[in-house]
């Protein structure tokens, strides 16, 4: 794979090694900016990655027409020794150019909380030790499932949680709703602690792995049926990996829709 390229989005995107280490200097110069970017490094230069480049020399104070002709090797060069003429600099500590950064900024802050799922249709039959561990979060079809905060997945199970004595539901097998995602939260905001466990009931078609670290809003997995389509949501002290929750999950619940 050749170097010296110069990106440009086609009706057959580019890939590849060079893609992504532009990409990842992208994502480097940004947090050199103290600017968290959201940009993927997948080797491939798409109107997204073509935004994000953008993004970056006018957050740079570089004008926007040296990518009239692609991002050429010689302007990544430029990125890369952060060469700024006369022009440039003084651009640079604009008051508009610092007032476009501290936008970037706040725009592109990690989310600190996020919803279980999108669309809450529904929720019921909530915590009752000994009865009932956790709440019932019902929501449309194979909904996406989402991190609610900071954290490290601890398990993932396409089956043996749920199963073991429950009957099968009117059309679905016992196998749509068995599988669970339990996560460890890795950072105290509200009602979530450091260092407890959320339990995600019902999960199916799991999108991570145990020890993978998770921003709020990622996904985890899509909702399965049990009944209905739900997901069981559990929360825990960390005493337990089992899948099981000993505290009253509706303060995070309630904290994530009001804020996430």
């Amino acid at each position: 794979m050749t170097a010296t390229r110069t990106f440009k989005v086609g009706s057959e995107l580019m890939k590849g090694s060079d893609v992504k280490a532009w990409q990842e200097l992208i994502d480097k110069e940004f947090k050199h900016l103290k600017i968290n970017c959201p940009i993927k490094h997948d080797g491939v230069y798409g109107v997204n990655t073509r935004s994000y480049s953008a993004a970056l020399l006018r957050a740079r104070g570089i004008s926007l027409r040296l990518m009239d002709a692609g991002v050429t090797p010689s302007l990544r060069s430029k990125i890369r020794n952060r060469d700024l003429n006369t022009t440039e600099t003084k651009r640079f500590h604009a008051k508009t150019t610092q007032e476009y950064r501290a936008k970037l900024k706040k725009q592109w802050a990690p989310a600190k909380v996020h919803q279980p799922v999108t669309k809450i249709l529904a929720d019921s039959w909530g915590y009752h030790p000994g009865i009932h561990d956790g709440v019932d979060v019902i929501c449309n079809p194979n909904a996406a499932v989402y991190a609610m905060v900071k954290c490290k997945v601890i398990d993932v199970r396409a089956f043996g949680w749920w199963g073991l004595g429950a009957q099968p539901s009117i059309g679905h097998p016992v196998s749509d709703g068995d599988g669970i995602v339990q996560v460890e939260v890795l950072e105290s905001v509200g009602p979530f602690k450091k260092g407890h466990h959320i339990g995600y009931g019902h999960c199916e078609h799991a999108r991570v792995k145990v020890g993978e670290v998770l921003q709020a809003g990622e996904v985890i997995a899509l909702a399965g049926f049990a009944r209905a389509w739900h997901i069981h949501l559990m929360y825990n002290n960390g005493s337990t990996s089992k899948g099981i929750g000993n505290i009253d999950p509706r303060p995070i619940l309630d904290y994530s829709v009001k804020h996430g």
